[in-house]
């Protein structure tokens, strides 16, 4: 699918999609409460409709819309069983551990980008958990028995961070207490996003400043009645784009959010824009355009839409953390070198970092999102810079975290 962006500011008022990230990792849980559980503001992404087939291959009973039913149950092994993660990079490597709990083989797959992306990081963390574990000459589908044998476990956080969370949400349903050590740990935030959603459904983790944590085994998850912040992710892109060209409100974000991406609004507040916050509100408007410098390693996700606020100020912006963009659904960094240079943005990479010379506007022009979610989003709102239309191919790609994103952008688009 194509969508045409053509020239235009951003003014108005949206409420807040419900938080993908939040969302996976609730109905993970859900799925190994104790009783049922209601969530709420339920989104059904591509993503948070993989992570439910997935937990109702594991025996749960899944129903209703916005306010999604979930009963638990237990996986039925008359038959082999096969988790398609599609091509969510959280629900592949969380849910190998839940499967894990079960003492029996489970094969877990994707589709498309998630098949091209190194399984080695997540194969080792189940390794190093005492996990039985197959390849298929090296790549997915994963075959893996548990138990989670070992009661003392280290792992690599360099690469991800779901593989710890995934092994933290597994850990307190064993029989034996766990005391996992972690080093080189990137994105902490959605760590603490993990322990705070356990600690909601009843179960408790010492943590020793995110490098070592204690799991009292034989506890339980409570169900419950349980709401979905909004998304700070992608709430970030109608934010920059009002930023540069108008003014939006937005509600249904959490200002004392753990969710990484809230760093937009520091981020935004350095560029010069008007930032107003209330409890579960936001406006920003467009003000002044400064560079600016941003360390987004713990966020690699605000990359797209921050790149924009780099495009429309004057002068040198410097982002670093590029090397979190590799791995995602499309090489993120080789993507964005590729859509902004189409539309006149001069970008250096420099090791970690990528130097931004904005001039405060770009060209339009046709560009290929590269099947990736956040690269079609960031360049619709690169629309509110351009000087003519914009062509995103393969702008369909939004479905996997956002599938009304383009209805929501025609609300507050004024041309």
């Amino acid at each position: 699918m194509n969508e045409v962006v053509h020239p235009y500011r951003i003014e108005g008022v949206l409420q807040a999609v419900a938080s993908k990230s939040y969302l996976q990792r609730a109905l993970a849980i859900a799925g190994l409460a104790d009783g049922p559980t209601f969530i709420r503001n339920y989104n059904a992404s591509a993503d948070a409709i993989a992570a439910q087939n997935i937990i109702t291959k594991l025996g749960s009973k899944v129903r209703g819309g916005v306010r999604m039913h979930i009963v638990p149950g237990k996986p039925d092994f008359s038959s082999d069983i096969m988790l398609d993660a599609d091509e969510s990079g959280l629900s592949l490597r969380m849910f190998s551990f839940i499967a894990a709990l079960y003492g029996r083989a489970i094969q877990v797959t994707g589709k498309k980008s998630l098949l091209e992306r190194p399984v080695e990081p997540l194969v080792e963390a189940l390794l190093h958990c005492g996990v039985q574990v197959k390849t298929s000459n090296g790549a997915l589908p994963l075959t893996i028995c548990g138990p989670l044998a070992k009661n003392k476990i280290e792992l690599d956080g360099s690469f991800s961070s779901h593989m710890l969370s995934g092994l933290l949400i597994a850990a307190p349903l064993l029989e034996h207490d766990t005391e996992i050590s972690v080093r080189n740990l990137v994105s902490r935030p959605y760590v603490a996003m993990t322990l705070n959603i356990m600690r909601q459904f009843g179960v408790t983790v010492e943590n020793n400043n995110f490098c070592q944590f204690y799991i009292k085994g034989c506890q339980q998850y409570q169900g419950q009645e349980y709401a979905i912040e909004g998304d700070w992710s992608a709430a970030a892109n109608f934010l920059a784009g009002a930023a540069v060209s108008g003014k939006i409100e937005m509600t249904g974000l959490n200002q004392n959010s753990l969710q990484a991406d809230v760093k937009i609004r520091e981020i935004l507040v350095d560029f010069g824009a008007h930032v107003n916050l209330l409890n579960n509100f936001i406006s920003v408007s467009k003000n002044e355009a400064k560079p600016f410098n941003a360390d987004l390693t713990d966020c690699p996700d605000l990359f797209p839409p921050v790149v924009v606020l780099a495009a429309a100020a004057n002068g040198k912006s410097v982002l670093t953390g590029t090397q979190r963009l590799i791995h995602k659904e499309s090489n993120r960094f080789n993507s964005l070198l590729a859509v902004f240079s189409k539309m006149g943005l001069k970008m250096e990479p420099h090791g970690n970092e990528l130097h931004i010379y904005g001039t405060g506007k770009l060209t339009g022009g046709e560009v290929d999102s590269f099947n990736d979610h956040r690269i079609a989003m960031c360049a619709a709102i690169a629309g509110t810079l351009a000087d003519s239309e914009i062509r995103i191919s393969n702008s369909d790609a939004v479905s996997k975290s956002y599938p009304e994103f383009f209805q929501d952008l025609r609300k507050v688009m004024i041309k």
